[in-house]
């Protein structure tokens, strides 16, 4: 058994056939078509986002109106999904100090589930307090909005 080797002439800085592969790379071809990634589906209506960097919300892709208190809010619930917050808890996180009027925060919760209806977004926890609703269609968005 003989074994030939034949010497590789090859430039190392590119690939072989460059105009081949250029085209290659550039062309799709029908099977690449089905490839392709399906688009993002239409956002549903009663979607909340929340534009953090913006303190912006949107409903649908319209703009809702919220004042500082119930932005901080709902992005302190929106970022910490699944879990129970007391009435002191909240009155800490949100609004920096933990005396003063407990109903304050029933006060922002009413506020809140009166300016997106849709679906149940807050949940109170009889006797505990309050959590981000489990089927709560939030999502919260570090980038600018978009343009409109």
């Amino acid at each position: 058994m003989t074994v030939v080797t034949l010497p590789v002439r090859r430039r190392l800085d590119r690939p072989p056939n460059r105009a081949r592969w250029v085209l290659r790379r550039r062309t799709s071809t029908v099977e690449d078509v089905g490839r392709l990634p399906a688009p993002p589906p239409e956002p549903d209506p009663s979607s909340v986002v929340v534009f953090a960097s913006a303190r912006e919300v949107r409903r649908g892709g319209e703009v809702v109106p919220f004042t500082r208190i119930e932005f901080d809010l709902l992005m302190f619930l929106a970022t910490h999904p699944r879990q129970v917050f007391t009435r002191e808890q909240l009155l800490h996180h949100v609004w920096g100090f933990s005396r003063g009027g407990l109903r304050t925060v029933d006060v922002h919760i009413r506020r809140l589930r009166a300016k997106l209806p849709d679906r149940p977004l807050v949940v109170t926890v009889r006797g505990v307090g309050y959590r981000l609703a489990d089927d709560a269609d939030v999502r919260v968005v570090h980038l600018p909005p978009p343009v409109r």
